[in-house]
This record gives C-alpha cells, sequence and structure tokens, in this order.
C-alpha cells in the first residue's frame, strides 16, 4: 500500500506542477494582449483550480488514510485495504490520465509560442 501511495504522491505533485505551470505561462504570453485579459485571466484560473484541486485531494486522502489506517490497525481483519488499493488504483490512472492532458497542453502551449504566435489572439 505504500508503494501505491507513493506513486499517487508523485503522480499529484507531477500534475499539479504542469497545471500550475501552463497556467503561469498563459498568464506571461496573455497580459501582452488587452484585448485578451479576461479569458487568458479565466483560462489560467482554471488551470490553477485543476491544479489545486489535485493537490487537495492528495492531502485530504493522506489525512483520511492515516485516521483509517490507525482505526483499522485496531479491528484486525477490516477489509478497509481492498477499498484503498482499488481507490488509489482509480486515483493513479485518473491524476495520470490529468498529467498527460497537462503535459501535451504544455508541449501545444509552448510549440505555439516558439512559432510566434500568441496563445489568444
Amino acid at each position: 500500500m505504500t508503494r501505491m501511495l507513493t506513486i499517487y504522491l508523485l503522480a499529484s505533485w507531477g500534475c499539479t506542477g504542469l497545471a500550475w505551470i501552463n497556467g503561469a505561462i498563459l498568464l506571461w504570453d496573455g497580459f501582452e494582449n488587452a484585448e485578451y485579459w479576461v479569458i487568458t485571466f479565466a483560462v489560467a484560473l482554471l488551470f490553477g483550480l485543476i491544479g489545486g484541486t489535485v493537490f487537495g485531494v492528495e492531502r485530504s486522502l493522506r489525512r483520511i488514510y492515516r485516521c483509517s489506517d490507525n482505526i483499522s490497525e485496531e479491528q484486525a481483519g477490516s477489509k478497509s485495504s481492498s477499498a484503498w488499493t482499488l481507490l488509489y488504483v482509480c486515483l493513479i490512472f485518473g491524476t495520470l490520465l490529468i498529467g498527460v492532458i497537462m503535459g501535451s497542453g504544455l508541449v501545444a502551449i509552448v510549440g505555439r509560442l516558439q512559432s510566434g504566435f500568441h496563445i489568444f489572439g
């Protein structure tokens, strides 16, 4: 179980970092075009919220897992371990999927900037 938690933590941190980097690049590029400030800020805020949500879920689940682990040690033979394993498998898959989307978005953003185009406009 510790290995799954570590994999999820790494995937979560990577996904959060990619989302926040996407948002920062969008803000940096978008404030050069005054007519697109609102849409730039909205999309960058969306990336920030995605990263913050992934980070918040990770921190909350870590706290819940610690409490659940303490309770399940007292009750030998509980089935909470298999439930946590299934939950972490689903979360790892979902977080990696979001990470792939954020990574491909970052590649697309950088590619567009390198070709001389602004993201919006």
